[in-house]
């Protein structure tokens, strides 16, 4: 004790004890922040440098089907369509037996039965032929590479999409 009735040794332990608390604290925060930034760096994640590089790029791994021998199948019951344009482009004319789903909601509401129900079709399985298009083919490609991430393994984008398909075949759309 000291003169003034305090318990110095005690208050020193307390001292002690707290800043070895703050400093393990302290060394855990920084180990998680660390390792956070370490499993970010060795992520697989590309960046791009453009839009069109990253359609590019989809379009490495991607299959595109020509206007011309699309005609000569888009009639077919057992293929699924799917125009990834907005609701308006939809409207505004499509390729007879597409399924508009746009490409921001493509992953969520393809398996979705009530996405195919107006068509007359159930959702498409893994290993049914999709084809998917949408203004220009950017998009399409985009989407033909997320169908493919997940797991469908019959995906072709149209090439040049709606606009393609529309100078091609004007006629030819509902």
């Amino acid at each position: 004790m000291d003169r003034n009735g305090f318990n110095t040794k005690k208050l020193k332990m307390k001292q002690i004890n707290f800043t070895t608390r703050l400093t393990t604290g302290f060394f855990l925060l920084m180990l998680l922040f660390s390792h956070t930034a370490e499993s970010q760096s060795k992520s697989d994640l590309v960046i791009y440098d453009s839009p069109e590089q990253m359609v590019a790029t989809a379009k490495e791994v991607i299959t595109e089907i020509s206007v011309e021998d699309f005609k000569k199948i888009y009639r077919s019951d057992d293929i699924f369509i799917i125009d990834v344009r907005t609701s308006a482009e939809y409207e505004a004319g499509a390729i007879p037996g597409a399924v508009n789903i746009p490409r921001g909601v493509l992953e969520f509401k393809i398996g979705e039965e009530d996405t195919w129900e107006a068509a007359g079709k159930i959702p498409p399985k893994k290993s049914d032929p999709v084809f998917v298009y949408c203004s220009t083919g950017g998009r399409g490609a985009l989407s033909a590479k997320a169908l493919m991430q997940l797991g469908y393994k019959n995906v072709e984008s149209l090439q040049g999409g709606w606009n393609a398909w529309n100078e091609t075949y004007p006629d030819i759309k509902e």
